[in-house]
């Protein structure tokens, strides 16, 4: 299964690499900005997108809209992962209720429990 992760944070793309290296099956590949990781999404093919929402130019929550929008990106799968309180029913009305975006599959707050991490990838993506 291949995997982007959309993150500024190298710190949290390293967490996300080691915890994901143990699982053999999955295939990771990461963009430090939101702009790389439109690139990358339209480039090649993704089974799943971990996305950041406060990235510089091209915020996640940008992303998710322009995936659900586009014909060939809004069947990938996007878990947010963020350090903002994403599972706060204020801060969703706040910011345009994203997580009812088709492609908005998982929330995650930072500091994440990587088995809950591993967890929702499985549960998301089914396997």
């Amino acid at each position: 299964m291949k995997i982007l992760v959309i993150d500024n944070d190298i710190n949290i793309n390293g967490l996300i690499k080691t915890v994901l290296s143990t699982e053999k099956t999955y295939q990771v590949d990461f963009a430090l900005s939101g702009k790389d990781g439109l690139k990358k999404l339209k480039a090649e093919k993704y089974d799943l997108a971990l996305v950041d929402l406060t990235m510089p130019e091209v915020s996640g929550f940008d992303i998710c809209k322009f995936m659900t929008a586009d014909d060939d990106l809004k069947h990938v799968p996007v878990i947010i992962i963020s350090a903002m309180p994403v599972k706060d029913k204020n801060f969703q009305a706040e910011h345009g209720n994203f997580q009812n975006l088709p492609v908005v599959k998982g929330l995650i707050e930072k500091p994440f429990d990587v088995h809950e991490l591993l967890d929702m990838i499985k549960e998301v993506t089914k396997k």
